[in-house]
């Protein structure tokens, strides 16, 4: 057989078996969506562990994916795991900000001190002012139980709305907490719970 026509023969089989890989890649993309947003946390880590699903997604990606499928079910030692697993994976730039700005605000809520504060370091070292100036603060009011950020924050309350306003107030409460006020900490809970479900609210009612 001619050899041109043989390299033209390969080319068009890579060819196709690239869209029929790009094709069902969007297919499962568009589940695994689905499955998250049915809260089948379950199912959607069923769908992950498939061959097919591991031969197309790089390990990075699968890896996130998983992740976020951990934390769905409160599954805290496995996201421990695999937040261990995907930090010392080769990765881009922009996944490694993405991993630590994710694994950054985990450590935050698990009250991992000495997870967030090993992330603080390397977070400390980006070309982001804007990102190091924020990290500190939660660093400071989740790890340190500060409340240096109370009057700044209540002075900033009245030009926010929705699920910013509900954020704010929530570090609000966190801070008052800290500081040992209980009763204003649980108005300003109460008030980051009715703030942030408003937006959600209207979603669902939108679809």
């Amino acid at each position: 057989m001619d050899m041109r026509l043989i390299g033209v023969a390969i080319l068009l089989a890579a060819t196709a078996l690239l869209v029929i890989l790009e094709v069902a890649k969007r297919a499962y993309v568009q589940r695994l969506t689905q499955l998250l947003e049915q809260a089948d946390a379950k199912a959607y880590l069923a769908l992950l562990d498939k061959p097919l699903v591991k031969f197309i997604f790089p390990a990075w990606n699968r890896c996130f994916m998983q992740l976020n499928g951990y934390l769905a079910l409160d599954a805290y030692s496995q996201a421990d795991a695999v937040i261990e697993r995907m930090l010392g994976m080769r990765q881009n730039a922009k996944q490694r900000h993405e991993l630590v700005g994710k694994a950054f605000n985990y450590y935050l809520e698990r009250g991992n001190e000495a997870g967030a504060t090993k992330l603080l370091a390397e977070i400390e070292t980006w070309d982001d002012e804007d990102a190091i100036t924020e990290a500190r603060m939660m660093h400071d009011i989740y790890i340190k139980k500060g409340w240096g950020y109370i009057g700044d924050m209540e002075r900033r309350l009245p030009t926010l709305s929705g699920i910013d306003r509900g954020f704010l107030e929530l570090l609000l409460a966190l801070q008052y907490e800290n500081k040992g006020d209980h009763a204003a900490s649980e108005r300003y809970l109460k008030r980051s719970e009715r703030d942030m479900a408003a937006p959600m609210a209207k979603a669902s009612q939108g679809r």
